[in-house]
């Protein structure tokens, strides 16, 4: 009992007195174009940091004082008598060994979270260390709470048995397995319709979106210190796995990476797919047997690659249309046909399209051989075309305009970027575009089947680059 209680008191000393000569200190520096606007704590996370910090500096002498009452207090009479003297001190000492650090829990969860850019920001210069659940096992195991309880126990007279010890164990693995092996099993959250939780939203440095709550979880990493700037972003063959485009700081090269989320939003990257590539990437597509296709632009041409070759054509906004047929929405062919390229052969062709009196924008191919078009200039019509009849018309604004799309990976929903600050040549009588108000911008949830919408809660920007 002696030996406990003193290392519960040297373990206090340890962490107040000597840990802080071994922290090691770190300058972070972030930067933001937007005011900071940092968000001040309440009073009751100040009333809890306060006293905290006050019990963090007396835990020590109060756990001295409480050993000191115990070992005094201890009675010679047999273990009956002694379990029930010893019962009163070991609880206030682990109450004071267990208080500062509730106290700052509750600190923690009482005040604001900082900006989201700024969280980012610490995160990436201050990443949190690996092994994070034995580190944490080991430092309970070796704080003062768990010193004062076995204090309690050999003031008490208890002798554990091996049995004893065994459970103990047992227990200590299913509360860690309890904690980490659902999500291991169940893998990225979804919504309540079913549809991924996640998605990528964002230009320049994209950020991971959280769906359901509408808040930003995290920003994607830069692949080097070179690459930093994500052009294009889709969906590989599997949820939360994805192909990025990443650009040079000179904005001449590009190179495609893989790129893995993991169950709370975080990206990693992961495997890099090409070569150094010259020019502006215009176009990004994986196929459903997860063949990846690319458009680039530079000064003197246009070209459209795989991994394996290239060919001097167009690839803007390119699609698959099956396992070796791109299409060429914006490749030059006569109106009422989509241009094509068969990457087994390499030849070019075209495929009859619906002729529409609008500008074609992108288009999605569906499961089961349909495709979601988008049309308009500014493109303000959503539709369902199978091969070139029109199956119906799924979304139709009456203000802003479409700025981008991303299916999700059943094909059933799509995420609708709206743009509803309408510029003044969108204004202009020539295109009938009345300015919305409101929000700036909105991020819609569509159901293509039954045409239902949602509006993702939040501050959304247009751009949504994949699902």
């Amino acid at each position: 009992m002696k030996f406990f209680w003193a290392a519960a008191v040297a373990l206090s000393l340890w962490e107040l007195l000597v840990e802080p000569l071994f922290t090691e200190t770190v300058m972070v520096t972030c930067g933001s174009a937007g005011p900071l606007d940092w968000p001040q704590p309440v009073p009751a996370a100040q009333v809890a940091d306060f006293l905290g910090d006050w019990l963090a500096r007396l835990q020590p002498v109060v756990l001295a004082l409480t050993a000191f009452w115990a070992i005094r207090s201890r009675p010679r009479g047999g273990p009956n008598a002694s379990r029930g003297s010893s019962l009163l001190p070991a609880t206030l000492g682990l109450a004071v060994a267990l208080l500062p650090a509730a106290l700052a829990e509750a600190g923690e969860r009482l005040s604001p979270d900082m900006p989201f850019i700024w969280q980012e920001c610490l995160h990436a210069q201050a990443a949190p260390p690996s092994f994070v659940a034995p580190r944490l096992i080991l430092a309970w195991l070796l704080s003062p709470a768990t010193m004062v309880l076995l204090a309690g126990i050999a003031g008490a007279g208890i002798r554990p048995r091996l049995t004893d010890l065994r459970a103990a164990g047992l227990a200590v693995a299913a509360v860690v397995l309890a904690a980490f092996l659902p999500a291991a099993l169940i893998g990225l959250p979804v919504n309540a319709d079913g549809t991924p939780r996640y998605a990528v939203a964002g230009v320049g440095r994209p950020h991971v979106l959280d769906l359901e709550s509408g808040e930003p979880v995290s920003l994607l990493p830069q692949a080097t210190r070179t690459y930093v700037q994500y052009d294009l972003i889709v969906r590989d063959t599997e949820p939360g796995h994805y192909v990025a485009a990443l650009t040079s700081l000179s904005g001449r090269y590009f190179r495609l990476y893989r790129l893995s989320m993991s169950d709370d939003g975080r990206i990693t990257v992961g495997e890099r797919l090409t070569p150094t590539l010259e020019g502006t990437v215009n176009g990004l597509a994986v196929s459903t047997e997860g063949r990846i296709a690319y458009g680039r632009i530079t000064d003197e041409a246009s070209f459209v690659g795989t991994l394996e070759r290239e060919w001097p054509v167009n690839g803007y906004r390119l699609q698959w249309l099956d396992a070796r047929i791109l299409a060429l929405p914006d490749h030059s062919v006569l109106a009422g046909a989509l241009a094509t390229l068969d990457v087994g052969t390499g030849a070019t062709g075209e495929v009859t399209a619906p002729a529409e009196h609008e500008f074609t924008r992108p288009i999605l191919p569906l499961p089961g051989g349909r495709q979601l078009r988008a049309l308009g200039w500014p493109t303000r019509t959503l539709v369902l075309h199978e091969g070139t009849r029109l199956v119906r018309k799924v979304l139709a604004l009456d203000c802003g305009h479409i700025e981008s799309l991303a299916l999700d990976p059943t094909g059933r929903h799509v995420l609708v970027g709206v743009d509803r600050e309408a510029s003044e040549m969108d204004r202009s009588p020539l295109t009938g575009l009345p300015p919305c108000g409101g929000a700036p911008s909105q991020l819609l949830r569509l159901d293509l089947e039954t045409g239902h919408t949602q509006v993702v809660p939040g501050e959304q920007g247009p751009l949504v680059q994949a699902w």
